[in-house]
């Protein structure tokens, strides 16, 4: 089992004619570095995979999942011209969600700065999980206590200073205002920095006709010292992360336990399609139910704590640094360990700007599972019965989800791939939110002609009944529906 970790200021040591120093790197190439989409990819995806194509349906939620790792927080000096020393790891790179151009973790060294800067195609937000920090946007400075987070919308500026004596532990995210469409490998020139994108650079001694210089413009300003402070920030902030600006919620999405939420930021609060900032608490021995977002996609960040995610059919642990990335359309639940509350920071980005959606997936589903002995000459009639009779009965029914009718394999092609014999050549699936409902179901009236028709086509029938406990459900098993707008 993985161990909660913490950071602190990492060193490079280098050993030379048995002398030992320390090397720092310069800004401009640990920025080249982290930007770079080879190196800056997403965990399991391939170097030649074209942007924001990564196939999560073949790599395991366990590599999808960014692991904090001390040891891989590189440390760079002065970035972005400001002061002291940043540790900076890479969670999840470019294409890991729609939109997203990095996710950054590490610590921010004591007395030290990311120094005061533009990106002018993306949004960006630097979050500090403890110590007070001093952040500026557009040259306005407040000393704000952590947890906190304060986005930057895309063509202001932004920089952090901490002026405590510890490191802080600091989270960066940022999403790229225009949504890359991606192209055939073929035109895809070779990775060497992507010009015109917050913290790319060309490569050194390279010739970019295209590099847009301003898509990342520093201002030589660490805000380290002589820096006025306001009492009260009039830019925008999530407040502090704490319970107690928390409310309780109810059966979050279709569990009975109650959990803590709280929409930090919303829309209005960026430029591109990213659309919130969420703030979760979950109690020991609680969870957040089976749910998904046909149109937004999600990262999970692990603030405190440790439990469970559960992605489509696959489930792992995690705990405090690991960073989650949801697609839309994956069924997703959480649960928090049986000794510890599971605390997360929720990014989301809209597929659509502005539109916004979820849909809960229930556990408490029954399903019943009904089978039909029928005669060859009676197959079409058994199909023309279940489209036009028992389909339009089921329809007006409470809490009835959906259903399928499935007719077996010709005997031939049975045998051939080793079915076992049956005489049953029907199946029928009913799928309701609950067993309760799928029971009123059968004491109306619409179920006692829909059943007599059905039954009186079959030889023979029998049936069982289950509880769904497990839906790897990638199209919207609800087919087209209205999605909320947020403004």
């Amino acid at each position: 089992m993985k161990k909660n970790v913490n950071f602190s200021i990492v060193k490079i040591m280098m050993n030379k004619s048995g002398k030992t120093f320390v090397a720092s790197i310069s800004t401009f190439f640990l920025l080249w570095l982290l930007s770079c989409p080879i190196l800056a990819q997403q965990p399991g995806q391939r170097p030649d995979q074209p942007t924001g194509q990564a196939k999560n349906d073949v790599i395991p939620l366990e590599k999808r999942i960014g692991h904090s790792d001390p040891a891989k927080a590189m440390p760079g000096k002065n970035v972005h011209q400001g002061t002291g020393t940043l540790g900076m790891q890479t969670l999840l790179g470019r294409g890991a969600v729609t939109g997203l151009a990095f996710m950054h973790h590490g610590p921010l060294g004591p007395k030290s700065s990311i120094g005061h800067h533009f990106h002018t195609n993306s949004d960006e937000m630097f979050l500090i999980l403890d110590n007070d920090c001093e952040f500026t946007v557009n040259g306005q400075t407040a000393l704000l206590k952590g947890p906190m987070g304060v986005p930057c919308k895309s063509g202001n500026s932004h920089a952090v200073y901490n002026p405590t004596t510890k490191p802080a532990d600091w989270v960066n995210f940022n999403v790229v205002t225009t949504i890359e469409q991606p192209r055939p490998a073929a035109m895809n020139p070779p990775a060497q920095g992507a010009p015109g994108q917050g913290g790319g650079f060309q490569r050194r001694g390279g010739y970019n006709y295209s590099a847009d210089p301003s898509g990342l413009f520093e201002m030589g300003d660490d805000r380290s010292t002589g820096v006025t402070l306001v009492k009260k920030p009039t830019f925008m902030n999530t407040g502090q992360l704490t319970k107690e600006n928390l409310r309780p919620v109810i059966k979050m999405d279709g569990r009975k336990d109650t959990v803590f939420y709280r929409r930090a930021l919303g829309p209005g609060a960026f430029e591109s399609n990213w659309a919130f900032v969420d703030h979760l608490l979950i109690p020991v021995g609680s969870s957040v139910g089976s749910h998904y977002h046909a149109g937004v996609d999600e990262v999970y960040f692990v603030m405190k704590g440790k439990g469970k995610v559960h992605v489509n059919d696959e489930v792992a642990d995690i705990v405090y640094g690991d960073a989650v990335p949801v697609r839309a359309g994956e069924i997703h639940s959480l649960e928090s360990s049986a000794t510890e509350p599971l605390e997360l920071i929720i990014y989301g980005i809209a597929l659509e700007k502005g539109k916004l959606d979820v849909v809960d997936v229930p556990l408490s589903m029954a399903k019943l599972q009904m089978f039909f002995e029928v005669e060859p000459a009676n197959f079409d009639a058994f199909v023309k019965n279940y489209i036009d009779v028992y389909v339009v009965a089921l329809r007006r029914q409470v809490g009835y989800l959906g259903s399928r009718l499935l007719r077996r394999f010709p005997d031939d092609v049975s045998k051939k791939i080793g079915s076992p014999e049956t005489k049953f050549t029907f199946e029928m699936e009913l799928l309701f939110d609950t067993e309760e409902h799928r029971v009123n179901w059968t004491k109306t009236k619409e179920h006692d002609v829909a059943w007599a028709k059905t039954s009186g086509m079959a030889k023979s029938y029998q049936w069982f009944g289950y509880d769904v406990v497990g839906w790897d459900q990638v199209a919207d098993p609800m087919g087209k529906r209205n999605m909320t707008i947020e403004k």
